[in-house]
């Protein structure tokens, strides 16, 4: 008798406890913020961090063998065995919260990026300094291993384009290139940002497109040379469409991170450039390398090669171009050392309230050029300088740039 009732007791107590199992998950499948364990064959889902697999098991409540008149609950044993550790070991969860720590990771670099490109990429910059040392060490320019001595005007139009005018030995009225360049807003980019698959890292960047501008548009421009700051206006005001035409596949793409080999260049430069190199940008051709028709001298093609890298106060330029048959160069250091720009200005906005920032606010304001780097202030050309000082400095380093080379 007392067997029976034990047996008896034994399989209310098995029954009150699988129920009481059942009742309880759909409790938790109710709870809006708990985990909703479903007892079956579907998934467990918790709505604060995502998907939960449940894994099949045959847990016998009461005595250890399985028979037809046992019942089963399967699939409630979670992988990682504890609560607790559902909660922190979910593997979806894991990797979307690695995936927004990475994308706030990415937005913060685009901003930066962005905000050192728009303070940076403007005012003057000369490698008058770089050409005296070539000469000093008998290079001459092209097949001669040197550097011409060429001067970059980059003028700011908007918060993020700007009018880039080169130049040779200091003289603006010597304008050799003139474009156009207009920076893209950040984008962040990935290769998934579906729950569950990996995220791909991609190297944060921003676009630069370069345009070239229309004939009248450039020649106005060129007759008020020795007076850039006045582009702005011009720019703004004339009328013809389009004011400027595209450079396709020409794109630049600006990155905090070096190409290891288009970079390389960066291994064998000075120490005072270095000190702070996270503080620089790099950039390369977005394309690769391009044949482009030249804007210089009609029907003729050329093979183009671009990288360059941006420190507050240094610009480096490895611009490089090829006869697309033969290979022989057109244009570049023969060396493969880029051009070592240094800063000369800062072109600076006079608000509405008098105050000088960098021209990254918008809105109405007034261009001003602050000469930070006095010993070069002589190439902004011929308002900055006597003419018997600019010979001078010429002479020095055996005169004009295009009037000298090896062959002489």
């Amino acid at each position: 008798m007392r067997s029976f009732y034990s047996q008896i007791f034994g399989f209310h107590l098995r029954y009150i406890v699988i129920v009481s199992l059942v009742i309880g998950g759909c409790l938790l499948s109710a709870s809006p913020t708990a985990k909703a364990f479903s007892v079956g064959d579907g998934y467990c889902h918790r709505r604060s961090t995502g998907l939960f697999r449940i894994k099949r098991s045959a847990i016998l409540l009461g005595g250890g063998k399985r028979s037809a008149g046992v019942c089963t609950i399967q699939k409630m044993v979670v992988e990682c065995g504890a609560t607790s550790s559902v909660v922190d070991g979910d593997d979806n969860s894991h990797k979307q919260h690695e995936n927004n720590e990475q994308t706030n990771s990415d937005t913060i670099r685009h901003k930066m990026i962005w905000g050192r490109l728009l303070e940076w990429f403007q005012g003057d910059f000369d490698n008058y300094a770089q050409v005296f040392e070539d000469r000093k060490n008998g290079l001459l320019p092209r097949d001669g291993g040197g550097h011409e001595h060429f001067h970059c005007t980059l003028i700011p139009v908007t918060e993020s384009s700007r009018l880039a005018a080169f130049f040779f030995d200091g003289n603006p009225n010597r304008i050799f290139r003139f474009r156009y360049y207009e920076l893209l807003p950040p984008t962040i980019k990935c290769d998934s940002t579906i729950a569950g698959e990996d995220y791909q890292h991609n190297n944060v960047t921003v676009e630069m497109r370069l345009k070239i501008l229309n004939p009248d548009l450039e020649n106005l421009l060129k007759s008020h040379a020795t007076d850039p700051l006045s582009w702005p206006d011009m720019f703004k005001e004339f009328q013809q469409e389009p004011k400027v035409i595209p450079l396709s596949k020409c794109e630049i793409t600006w990155s905090v991170d070096r190409d290891p080999i288009q970079h390389s260049y960066l291994s064998d430069i000075p120490d005072e450039d270095e000190k702070d190199n996270k503080s620089s940008l790099h950039a390369v051709m977005t394309h690769g390398v391009q044949v482009v028709n030249s804007t210089i001298v009609p029907g003729m093609q050329i093979r183009i090669l671009d990288q360059l890298s941006l420190y507050q106060d240094v610009f480096y330029i490895n611009d490089r171009g090829f006869d697309p048959i033969t290979g022989a160069f057109i244009y570049g250091n023969q060396r493969g050392i880029p051009y070592r720009l240094e800063r000369v200005s800062n072109i600076l906005c006079d608000d509405d309230e008098g105050s000088s920032t960098t021209c990254i606010t918008g809105g109405h304001q007034t261009l001003k050029l602050q000469v930070i780097n006095p010993d070069l202030e002589w190439t902004l050309g011929p308002n900055y300088r006597t003419m018997e000082e600019y010979n001078c400095k010429l002479k020095v380093i055996g005169g004009p740039s295009t009037g000298i080379s090896n062959k002489n």
